[in-house]
């Protein structure tokens, strides 16, 4: 009963202070996509299927040999169809007839229609030279951060039909304020003044939410989605996201594993002035690739006895880590980590089928196969609420309506899985729950 009422009021925050939520069902096409429907081969499958076969056949080559110029030439083979399949992986994303679109819906008419959300950040990215936001930051790699903070305004009203959604973002030519997200404004700040500026705001409002994004994304999506995240959610405080130097770039899959791994310095920096802010509750929220970044580094500050004050929770969605290097590693090493752990598994999620074709381990945010589960962590399985049209599919922790109000459970009510009432499967010690 008691949770019954407070989830009441939640949702009566959610819906007053942000957006009421509905479905629409009406097929949309992402901007990306228009491109790949107009010119994707209609054997997809068939050809990704050939791919995966002599992909397979290469790998069994190369196993039996040792180094010299003939396994050198099947590397590249192998590279060359791996970055084929990236593609192929992609475009078929765009030609699936399953997905449905959840649109978030404004008041009928809203007193404003639009409303600008600032975000701070982190960066390890170089400046481009450029003043356009969007191309403000590329995809070479800096040793120092870059502080700063981006406006992004949003409208108020999103109703059926609008391509407002976080996938749905590319640039137009001329953007309705009223109706698409605008990447408005990016101000760079020197360390100090952006910290400060930060600890400011949190003297207002004390939480802290901080987003690391993943595979094939630029900075612009990043800021994007931050300040989607927070809107979204009401989110009662500051939010701020690390942005690593990523591709943005389906074939970049190789790049962005070494350039995460590159990170883990910038990051930790990152994290210690988090540290010194002094906010009542931190939300740490990683997505993809981003997941390798922010285990790695806090495994490496938990062995040196490094924390955050007041780490509430740790989110990991659609996490693309080693199964098995995340079981035997990364999971002891955090075990005496203090706070809420939760991971969003699902096989819906585009960038870990991309991962698939690059990998032969299991990942974290699998579930085909099984949902796996981690001591320590509560594991959701969100793939009925996953598929929804994004651009090349890659973002549903901010996409599903579902996903963003079980967020807001644990956020606000600091629920675990349980109190949240989600059903819960499998067997003690090794269950899980759904959200549906």
């Amino acid at each position: 009963m008691l949770y019954s009422v407070l989830r009441l009021a939640i949702v009566a925050i959610f819906l007053s202070t942000s957006c009421a939520l509905a479905q629409d069902t009406t097929p949309r096409v992402s901007a990306p996509c228009v491109a790949v429907k107009n010119s994707a081969d209609s054997n997809l499958d068939e050809k990704i299927k050939g791919l995966n076969v002599k992909a397979d056949d290469l790998k069994a080559r190369i196993a039996k040999l040792s180094d010299g110029s003939e396994k050198s030439a099947l590397d590249k083979q192998l590279k060359d169809i791996q970055e084929q399949l990236l593609d192929l992986v992609f475009e078929q994303e765009c030609t699936r007839s399953d997905l449905t679109i959840q649109v978030l819906r404004g008041p009928s008419d809203p007193a404003t229609k639009w409303i600008e959300i600032t975000t701070y950040f982190a960066t390890n990215r170089k400046p481009t030279g450029s003043t356009t936001p969007e191309d403000f930051f590329g995809a070479e790699r800096t040793s120092d951060n870059q502080f700063g903070k981006t406006i992004v305004s949003i409208p108020t009203a999103r109703k059926a039909g609008e391509l407002n959604l976080p996938s749905l973002w590319r640039f137009e030519l001329s953007p309705d304020p009223s109706k698409h997200f605008v990447f408005k404004q990016v101000v760079p700040l020197d360390s100090a003044i952006a910290i400060s500026e930060i600890g400011k705001e949190l003297a207002k409002k004390s939480s802290l939410l901080v987003f690391v994004h993943g595979y094939n994304v630029s900075f612009a999506d990043a800021a994007l989605r931050t300040a989607q995240l927070a809107h979204d959610l009401s989110f009662p405080g500051t939010a701020v996201f690390f942005s690593w130097p990523s591709a943005g770039t389906t074939k970049g899959y190789w790049h962005d594993e070494e350039t995460v791994q590159l990170s883990e310095t910038a990051f930790d920096s990152f994290l210690d002035k988090i540290a010194g802010l002094g906010a009542s509750e931190v939300f740490l929220v990683a997505h993809s690739m981003g997941n390798r970044l922010v285990m790695s580094v806090l495994e490496d500050r938990a062995s040196k006895g490094k924390t955050i004050p007041n780490l509430r929770e740790l989110m990991l969605a659609a996490p693309d880590i080693n199964a098995e290097i995340f079981r035997e590693k990364i999971v002891p090493g955090l075990a005496a980590l203090d706070v809420h752990k939760t991971i969003y598994a699902s096989s819906s999620d585009v960038a870990l089928r991309a991962s698939k074709v690059v990998h032969d381990y299991r990942r974290v945010g699998e579930t085909a196969g099984g949902v796996q589960t981690f001591t320590g962590f509560e594991t959701v399985d969100a793939t009925s609420v996953a598929p929804v049209v994004r651009s090349f599919g890659h973002s549903y922790v901010v996409d599903s309506t579902k996903v963003l109000g079980d967020m807001a459970d644990t956020f606000y009510l600091h629920f675990n899985a349980d109190q949240r009432s989600l059903p819960k499967e499998g067997t003690p010690p090794d269950n899980w729950w759904v959200l549906k």
